[in-house]
């Protein structure tokens, strides 16, 4: 037959553990009812909060410090690639006129003017307009429009221009034969002959250049 020992507990037994079951409770209900009005103004500091534990949302205000001293200038970049090439601009002004060219090599050159009615006028030599040009006559015919041109050196190639256009009516258009046609004086060098478009002749003064 067993017998079973009965364990008796004591009261300081009891009053130990009873302190301790309060220090438990009371340290979470403690962790659940402090709040920050329950902390005193700047009785904690940075040794009581874990570090990197907060971040900018938990700072009311700005918490940079004094803006530190500039740095120095750094190295100079590498150079550019070079751009694409631009439009062209527009065109320049036109530049200024240039100089009188030297003169030309005509061998022989006269204005030739004309006085009188159709037919019956004279035609001559304008003084310091003529070059090698000896004289110039009406043809021996009625008709007008034909002169003969004397040069004082041998000519080849001829032009001549009538100078006046007659008011409401055609053009005049000068021709000029090199050698002369029959009807001239001897000793004659060329012929020029003043006819309108229409085909009609008439006298006017004209220019004619030799080479």
């Amino acid at each position: 037959m067993q017998f079973v020992r009965r364990f008796r507990v004591g009261r300081g037994y009891l009053v130990v553990a009873l302190a301790v079951f309060l220090a438990g409770a009371g340290s979470a209900a403690a962790a659940k009812l402090i709040t920050g009005k329950q902390v005193k103004d700047s009785s904690l500091t940075g040794k009581d909060v874990k570090d990197r534990s907060l971040t900018a949302r938990d700072f009311r205000g700005s918490v940079a410090g004094a803006r530190g001293a500039q740095g120095p200038q750094g190295a100079q970049g590498a150079q550019g690639a070079q751009g694409a090439q631009g439009a062209q601009g527009a065109p320049g002004a036109p530049g200024a006129p240039g100089s009188p060219g030297s003169p030309g090599s005509a061998v022989a050159y006269a204005k030739v003017t004309y006085t009188g009615a159709r037919g019956t006028g004279t035609y001559a030599l304008v003084p310091g307009q003529s070059k090698n040009v000896t004289a110039v006559t009406r043809n021996n015919g009625s008709d007008p429009g034909f002169v003969c041109v004397n040069t004082s050196v041998p000519v080849n190639v001829a032009v001549a221009s009538a100078e006046t256009q007659f008011v409401g009516s055609p053009s005049v258009i000068a021709n000029v034969f090199v050698p002369i046609e029959s009807g001239c004086p001897a000793g004659s060098d060329a012929f020029v002959q003043l006819r309108r478009d229409t085909g009609t002749t008439d006298d006017t003064a004209f220019y004619v250049i030799f080479n």
